[in-house]
């Protein structure tokens, strides 16, 4: 029997990412809130309904600045006081090629890598438990210094996204310590980072390591058994999408250290939406755990709304 299970095609009324995809969700109590990396800086907040969710409000992450740059939204969790967290990518990208430009501009795109400052931020969002609207927000920088001061990390800062470049789309959150997911880079071994640190002091972090098979993290949430991890290609590549239970220790082995072989495990390719069989697994959260059985809603990148569907998830 699949470990992964189809249950039903889930609904988000309202929601302003009708065309645009999905990168982030997150639920709590009746609540949803969604991110896209299209939408600039907007979080919505949604409520179950008898048949799905509905939009009730749309949280602005503005810095009230004129830029046009978008936060790139790629990363939410909450924690058990409904504190949400919300990480930007943290990346650069390469301009890509259009095939209404000329050849000449092309060539120029393609040599263009642009940064963009808004990308650098996490924010962190005091909620109402009742009715999941922003009490107190707040937000922290300090990211992008604490990756120019790893030795390791450092290197990978100036490289585009989708190159192995630095690139953020997870993260979770457990005993008020983040842990900050990358795509990319993928290290040599296939090891993939994951930061740990409280988000009052990101310069105190322990950077662990994670092996999926040569692929980068496109999610991470907290369950009871751990933390499940999204894995996909660090590129474009078509796939494939799997999902993995991580007992959130680091995967480096050593002779002084007993075996690591087993603390971070497969449990099985994410089935692809039968409309959009190209679409890519972009996000999940757990609605129900009862510590080896789990209901998800699991998000895409390539498919309209994100195309929310809901899972039964057996360890």
């Amino acid at each position: 029997m699949p470990k992964i299970q189809y249950q039903e095609q889930i609904k988000f009324e309202g929601s302003v990412h009708q065309e645009d995809d999905i990168s982030a969700i997150v639920a709590f109590k009746d609540f949803l809130a969604i991110g896209s990396d299209e939408s600039k800086d907007v979080v919505q907040l949604l409520r179950q309904e008898e048949k799905g969710y509905s939009v009730i409000s749309n949280i602005s992450l503005s810095t009230n600045d004129d830029s046009d740059e978008e936060i790139d939204i790629e990363g939410m969790a909450i924690d058990k006081e409904s504190i949400l967290y919300v990480i930007g990518s943290h990346s650069a990208k390469r301009k890509t090629i259009k095939t209404s430009k000329t050849y000449l501009v092309n060539r120029q795109r393609l040599a263009t890598v642009v940064q963009e400052t808004k990308k650098n931020t996490i924010f962190k969002l005091k909620l109402d438990s009742n009715t999941g609207q922003p009490l107190k927000r707040e937000l922290n920088t300090q990211l992008k210094d604490v990756l120019e001061q790893n030795i390791v990390l450092s290197r990978f800062l100036n490289i585009p996204s989708k190159e192995n470049g630095i690139d953020i789309e997870g993260l979770a959150v457990h005993d008020k310590q983040l842990y900050i997911g990358f795509r990319g880079p993928v290290l040599r071994g296939n090891y993939v980072p994951v930061m740990v640190a409280e988000f009052d002091d990101l310069l105190d972090y322990e950077l662990r390591y994670v092996q999926l098979a040569g692929n980068g993290i496109r999610d991470i949430t907290r369950v009871k058994a751990g933390f499940l991890l999204i894995a996909g290609p660090v590129g474009d590549a078509p796939g494939p999408y799997q999902l993995y239970l991580w007992n959130g220790k680091d995967t480096i082995p050593g002779e002084d250290r007993p075996t690591t072989s087993d603390y971070c495990q497969l449990i099985g390719e994410i089935p692809r939406p039968e409309k959009y069989p190209e679409a890519k697994a972009e996000g999940v959260t757990v609605l129900e755990d009862n510590g080896t059985k789990m209901t998800a809603i699991i998000i895409y990148d390539g498919a309209p709304q994100g195309e929310p569907t809901l899972f039964k998830i057996e360890l």
